[in-house]
This record gives C-alpha cells, sequence and structure tokens, in this order.
C-alpha cells in the first residue's frame, strides 16, 4: 500500500516539476569521473610505496639477521685494505653519467 502511495506522490511531483539535467552534466560528468580515477591512482601508488618500503625494510632486515657479522667482518677488513678504493670515483663518475642519460632519456622519450 505505501509503494502505490510513494510511487503516486512521486508522479504527481514529477507532473507538477518536470526533472531537467543541466546543460553542461555531460561534462560535470566525466570530470567527476577523471577526479574519482586520478584519486584511485593517487591511493594505488601511495600503497605500492608503502608496499615497497615495507619489503625494503623486511629483507634488509633479514639480510642483517642472517648475515649481519660476516658482512661486518668484510666492511672491517675492506676498510682497512685501502688498495681498493681506487675503483670508486671511476664508478661514482659512471652512475653518475648512466643516472643523467637515463634522466635525459625519460623526459625525451616517456611523456
Amino acid at each position: 500500500m505505501t509503494d502505490r502511495a510513494l510511487h503516486e506522490a512521486l508522479r504527481q511531483q514529477a507532473e507538477q516539476h518536470p526533472m531537467e539535467l543541466p546543460s553542461n552534466f555531460a561534462y560535470t560528468t566525466m570530470r567527476r569521473i577523471a577526479k574519482e580515477q586520478q584519486a584511485r591512482q593517487r591511493h594505488e601508488k601511495v600503497v605500492a610505496t608503502v608496499t615497497i618500503c615495507i619489503c625494503c625494510v623486511l629483507g634488509i632486515a633479514v639480510m642483517g639477521y642472517c648475515y649481519g657479522e660476516a658482512l661486518l667482518k668484510g666492511l672491517h677488513a675492506m676498510l682497512h685494505h685501502t688498495e681498493g678504493f681506487g675503483v670508486v670515483p671511476g664508478l661514482a663518475f659512471c652512475c653518475l653519467f648512466l643516472a643523467t642519460l637515463n634522466y635525459f632519456l625519460r623526459r625525451h622519450f616517456i611523456r
């Protein structure tokens, strides 16, 4: 009984005041959808970043727990034998060059 009365009241109201969509309905709808997609993408990026950080921290913690003593002994031995440090400036330059090349190539080819 209440469903019929409700439908009848809605029908009468629709006859008295017909509903009209605004002229920019499609534009505002598409804009709202685009904002929702951007929010979803931002949320996915945050979740991915947090997940990657947690995995890295856990990986480093496990490596430190399992191999910490061996790593410290190797680091101590490396610091006392300084002959191998002559390679460091060359490696640093290569890493800097490759990082710069990567940056410029990504800017040029990926948009």
